[in-house]
């Protein structure tokens, strides 16, 4: 199978959907598919080969890079839409197998694609953009098309709502990065130079008001005796000034993916932050990545009881929680976690169960029989 994916960034960089799309691409790989990663390159974007995306994500897989010069850069809609359109004009993709992308205008403009074509995507967007109904359920409905691969059942659901065929639809949730040893917690501490006796709670990811770590910085100045370490800060925004007038909070810059477990392995507790915010107001943070790592950690965790995370996290079997949006109640929860060593520990075992099948190659292995099964 050769597949060719088109990406809408140009340069290296720390954001999930960068990292998501690499890592997705090294997974396809490594069970044999010929991938080509295409990028847009404009005048002052750095020239990049696969290596270097390989070496910056950390990841094995045997994928090709190809930059083409294009003033279509960028994730806004028209530049977007205009990229994709170049694409499906290619002599490379149209001698490919399968086009297949994250790119949002895929889902209106996937016909133009010569070859057979899938659409990734994190996003409810028949619930977010309604005027796009008529254009998804065509694109759907295309001889040619193969299907949409959605992230989470809760976005595939709003696609399922506007008549998308069911067989046209695969949940494929993230992956975890299951190898590798884990440290023990004692030891990760000693490695950062963290207090071994404290009790340490721990976020990881983007450091952004737009991920509800107002809940967060809540849970600490309610409880001052705790250690909350958010990882993952790229500068001085608010969430950092916020955190500087807190003697219990620590901001950690973003670490590169070999070193964030231990991270997460000096951790008592995980923490997604206990908002609606993320994914109800913002509406960029479905089923977020963070979830994946946090369970493949094997550290109890503390999350909202949300629609999206539920699909994965179950209250006292795998993670422990609390409605959001209540600081009172997220503090409660903490005090469990910290208190109560077996709860902890049941928790972190069924966190551990729960990412056993959750390996980047065990979903790639899920889509390849899917978009198989489609052609």
């Amino acid at each position: 199978m050769r597949l060719v994916y088109p990406l809408l960034w140009s340069r290296l960089g720390r954001q999930a959907d960068r990292e998501q799309s690499v890592k997705t691409a090294a997974a396809f790989a490594r069970r044999g598919i010929e991938v080509t990663l295409l990028m847009p390159q404009g005048p002052r974007d750095p020239a990049l080969s696969a290596g270097a995306l390989r070496d910056w994500f950390e990841v094995e897989g045997e994928f090709e890079l190809v930059q083409r010069r294009t003033p279509w850069r960028g994730e806004g809609a028209i530049p977007s839409a205009l990229w994709y359109l170049e694409v499906a004009r290619l002599g490379l993709v149209k001698a490919s197998d399968i086009l297949y992308s994250r790119m949002p205008a895929a889902f209106g403009g996937g016909y133009h694609s010569p070859v057979p074509f899938a659409v990734e995507h994190y996003q409810p967007w028949p619930d977010r953009l309604p005027v796009l109904r008529p254009m998804i359920r065509r694109t759907a409905r295309a001889a040619h098309c193969l299907g949409f691969v959605l992230h989470s059942a809760y976005a595939a659901a709003s696609f399922r709502r506007i008549g998308v065929p069911e067989a046209r639809l695969l949940v494929a949730h993230n992956g975890a990065d299951l190898a590798g040893q884990r440290l023990g917690r004692e030891a990760a501490r000693a490695r950062l130079g963290l207090p071994a006796g404290a009790a340490i709670a721990v976020y990881a990811g983007r450091v952004s008001a737009r991920k509800g770590l107002e809940r967060v910085l809540e849970m600490a100045a309610a409880r001052p005796a705790t250690l909350f370490l958010l990882v993952g800060s790229e500068g001085e925004g608010p969430v950092e000034a916020a955190a500087a007038r807190l003697g219990n909070v620590r901001v950690v810059p973003w670490q590169e993916p070999g070193r964030l477990p231990q991270w997460l392995d000096s951790a008592d507790v995980l923490i997604v932050p206990p908002s609606s915010a993320p994914l109800e107001r913002y509406g960029d943070c479905v089923l977020p990545m963070k979830t994946f790592a946090y369970l493949a950690a094997g550290r109890p965790i503390l999350a909202p009881a949300s629609p999206d995370t539920a699909e994965l996290l179950r209250d006292g079997e795998n993670a422990l929680l609390v409605p959001p949006d209540d600081p009172a109640a997220a503090a409660a929860g903490l005090d469990r976690l910290l208190g109560d060593r077996a709860l902890a520990a049941r928790l972190a075992a069924g966190a551990r169960r729960t990412a056993a099948g959750l390996g980047w190659d065990d979903r790639a292995a899920r889509i390849a029989a899917f978009l198989k099964g489609g052609r």
